[in-house]
């Protein structure tokens, strides 16, 4: 099916197998916007294009994920991902302080970042230590609770917190045997930071997209087994959910979808440390698919909000929207128009 459209839009069309074995057409839109100093969004040309493979961090072994490609069959809610850097209150430094997001009756999300600190062994056990005072904390999974630790000491294979192998502060018996110290958490729950016992695991908290491979999402592929090869292939498993594709982390996973008018409120992740607001930008896109004798319009879904704003120069900060069809009978049309309509 051919797209065409006079909007800024990039999009993209294909084939996939569906939850009841039927084969659907897919269509995905998407629009980069530049945040004004009032917080309202300007479409920014040319089209921009899609993401066609997931791009990861250069840690190596403890890579997450920065962006995902875009072409998901589908998602059962918004996604809403976050790239910026906490900014301690009023310019100053400090040891530890809140951020947030949320959407007036539909989100609220909020954890706690810390300085660098450190889990030491002393006479009477392990502590934790005062937090450094600084004034900026990278909201990256790297330094959120997880990562990998010595398990089995037959087996030279470290064990992996698998809800983020990229973290820090995972610890096992084995890890801690003859260590006299190791690094904390940066980002986390206040609760969970008071602790004295280093064994306990902590909620991971970000507000990246979280990898396909890592838990809890992988569950969500289902089962490729030896059955589902001679049986199911090239469809999914009959354990496949559809929540796969949803790449937030599950507290940022919108229900039901924005339908795009909607104003953000972030606060903490700005200079300053105050609070910035961004509204979308109150559009609809419509599809308009033809073939012979046959028309039929849809409504897209709007399942993915990207809000980048970690770099320094404001003048850099984006918003990137993508809508979602699902067509069916794809072999029906031979083209599509996409159009926008104003919301309110």
């Amino acid at each position: 099916m051919h797209l065409s459209s006079l909007l800024p839009l990039g999009s993209l069309f294909f084939k996939h197998w569906h939850t009841d074995d039927t084969e659907i057409g897919v269509v995905v839109a998407k629009a980069m916007f530049e945040i004004r100093d009032d917080g309202t969004l300007k479409s920014i040309k040319p089209a921009p294009d899609l993401e066609m493979t997931d791009a990861m961090s250069d840690e190596g072994g403890n890579a997450y994920l920065l962006h995902e490609q875009e072409i998901a069959p589908a998602k059962v809610a918004t996604d809403l991902t976050i790239n910026a850097v906490a900014h301690a209150p009023a310019g100053q430094v400090a040891q530890d302080w809140e951020v947030s997001v949320s959407i007036p009756d539909k989100l609220h999300y909020a954890c706690r970042v810390r300085g660098p600190a450190l889990w030491s062994r002393g006479l009477m056990g392990w502590s934790l230590s005062e937090p450094e005072p600084v004034a900026q904390v990278p909201l990256t999974y790297a330094l959120a609770y997880g990562g990998a630790a010595q398990g089995d000491p037959e087996d030279k294979t470290p064990e992996i917190y698998e809800l983020n192998p990229a973290g820090q502060g995972f610890a096992t018996p084995e890890s801690l045997e003859g260590k006299q110290s190791f690094a904390a958490p940066q980002i986390g729950n206040i609760a969970e930071f008071m602790t004295g016992d280093p064994m306990l695991p902590m909620t991971v908290h970000g507000f990246g997209p979280v990898a396909k491979a890592w838990l809890p999402r992988r569950a969500y592929a289902g089962t490729f087994d030896a059955d589902w090869e001679s049986t199911r292939h090239p469809r999914m498993p009959l354990d496949y959910d559809l929540r796969f594709w949803n790449a937030a982390p599950h507290a940022l996973q919108i229900e039901p979808m924005l339908d795009g008018t909607e104003t953000i409120h972030l606060d903490g992740m700005t200079e300053g440390g105050g609070r910035r607001s961004l509204t979308l930008p109150g559009v609809k896109i419509m599809l308009a698919a033809e073939g012979d004798n046959v028309t039929k319009n849809h409504t897209m879904k709007l399942d993915t909000v990207a809000i980048d704003i970690a770099d320094p120069d404001p003048a850099q900060h984006r918003v990137t929207l993508l809508w979602r069809a699902l067509v069916t009978g794809p072999d029906r049309f031979t083209s599509a128009q996409l159009q926008s309509v104003k919301i309110g």
